[in-house]
């Protein structure tokens, strides 16, 4: 891939994700007016993501007679829910990690939950009728370069083997690979049927239609301000509060801000864009499918095509938000991230050179050092917590609007028992160390990629800054090795 970078994407920044606009202008659904008073629930969800709108799903399957208010800072849809690459993914990638963080029953457990969510997503989706572009093709990982390893390693299909689980993760070779998307890149390449492409805006207002007709109060440009702890909590917000027994805390990124979680995880902005509708050029490297693609390199490119023949791509470089702001120009506004990603395209299939990008956009990531979710309980006992899904959004919000939903009815049961129900599993510097060593994590990934493609070799240098958000991942999994869940520090 070039050095040389041909400004010929639309400038990300104020605009909505190519998504949102598109699941607008589908259904901009009933109006939810912003808090303009005090209420009173039974429950009080913080957040109108993917997490937030599940748990609420959640609660009125299991208590359909429970008071539930939602509050949303902008709309639902506006935040990372809308922004995202709309891959709803396993973790078999990531299969030894699982494994070495919480132990080989617990790990396996968590990701066949993980595979299993796939399918009752797309049973919910077709049960509610919601039109969110669903394909449960699968997903590729290839190796574009004998240099990537990134995901395509077999040790995760290995592992997965070992442990019964065959036919989860299939190794291909470059020929089988191309049959799926023909690159001239590839040299080999990993599969796995568990895993989705998804309209994440559209399914994001699809669920907010679900539970307007089940009698949620979505309260929308309502930002909560703070939460006031008690035997009844108080969220606060700029012209009404909720009173609520329970307080789910599901608002990603922007918890970043808040009291008690500014070492939780880092605020990352990933930059994506989309090309004009290109049917005859997909047909020029054979994809038919709705495979979802990415690559094996350390930013790794993630593109998958849309229901118009479209094709969206993400990746190959990062923004990193000073002191978590996670609506900072950082995280929308970053133009080299946006033409990193096209560029990426035009590398790995050559033949598309000539696309016409007709959006860009950026979303934030809620990255936390072992670049898992987290789920604790604040003081007294009815502040729930649901933050740190670290990218892979789309399959672990679903898994934790059950956990959460568990914690707010004080359910004892298999979803409180997965391994991730329990606080941080590390910290993250605090600032003002935290931004400079995670941008220079970031321009060591970048650039060493970008060395690697040219035909050089990344330096030393580049791996070691690079290598150090894996090497503290590896050291803290060596500590929950050691380190009972129920032993966790909160």
């Amino acid at each position: 891939m070039s050095r040389a970078i041909r400004q010929d994407v639309p400038a990300p920044g104020a605009a909505r994700s190519f998504w949102l606009q598109d699941a607008l202008a589908h259904d901009a659904g009933e109006p939810c007016p912003p808090l303009d008073r005090h209420v009173v629930a039974d429950v009080c969800i913080v957040g109108g993501g993917f997490c937030g709108l599940w748990t609420a799903i959640e609660l009125t399957r299991r208590e359909p007679s429970l008071r539930i208010a939602l509050v949303e800072a902008d709309i639902v849809g506006g935040g990372a829910s809308g922004r995202n690459g709309g891959f709803f993914s396993s973790s078999w990638w990531d299969l030894p990690a699982l494994v070495g963080f919480f132990g080989e029953e617990p790990g396996l457990r968590y990701a066949r939950r993980l595979a299993s969510s796939i399918d009752e997503v797309g049973a919910f989706v077709g049960e509610h009728a919601i039109d969110c572009w669903w394909h449960h093709d699968g997903a590729l990982v290839l190796r574009a370069g004998t240099w990537q390893s990134g995901l395509v390693g077999s040790d995760a299909a290995e592992l997965a083997t070992s442990l019964g689980e065959t036919g989860r993760l299939e190794m291909l070779t470059a020929e089988q690979a191309c049959a799926i998307a023909d690159s001239p890149r590839i040299t080999d390449a990993a599969f796995t049927p568990d895993s989705a492409t998804v309209q994440p805006a559209r399914l994001a207002r699809g669920l907010r239609r679900v539970l307007l007709e089940r009698g949620v109060r979505i309260f929308e440009r309502t930002p909560a301000r703070g939460v006031e702890h008690g035997r009844r909590a108080i969220v606060w917000t700029p012209h009404g509060a909720v009173k609520a027994d329970e307080v789910i805390l599901a608002n990603g990124s922007w918890a970043a801000g808040w009291r008690g979680f500014r070492r939780s995880f880092a605020v990352i902005a990933d930059t994506m864009v989309v090309t004009e509708p290109v049917p005859d050029r997909l047909g020029e490297i054979g994809w038919s499918s709705h495979v979802g693609i990415a690559d094996g390199r350390d930013l790794l490119f993630y593109l998958r095509k849309t229901e118009d023949d479209r094709i969206a791509i993400g990746g190959g470089a990062l923004g990193i938000a000073f002191g978590g702001r996670a609506d900072s120009r950082a995280v929308t506004h970053d133009r080299h991230a946006a033409q990193v990603a096209a560029d990426g395209l035009r590398w790995l299939f050559p033949q598309l050179d000539g696309v016409r990008f007709t959006h860009a956009w950026g979303g934030p990531i809620d990255e936390s050092a072992a670049r898992l979710p987290f789920y604790r309980t604040l003081a007294p006992g009815n502040v729930h917590v649901g933050l740190g899904f670290s990218g892979h959004g789309l399959s672990q919000t679903y898994l934790g609007g059950q956990i959460l939903a568990s914690m707010a009815l004080a359910s004892e049961d298999e979803h409180v028992a997965l391994p991730v129900a329990g606080p941080e599993l590390g910290m993250l510097p605090a600032e003002p160390f935290r931004w400079p060593a995670a941008k220079l994590a970031a321009w060591a990934l970048e650039t060493g990629d970008r060395r690697e493609t040219e035909g050089r070799r990344r330096g030393a240098v580049r791996a070691a800054l690079g290598g150090a958000p894996d090497l503290y991942r590896q050291v803290l999994m060596q500590r929950a090795a050691r380190t009972p869940a129920r032993d966790r520090v909160q």
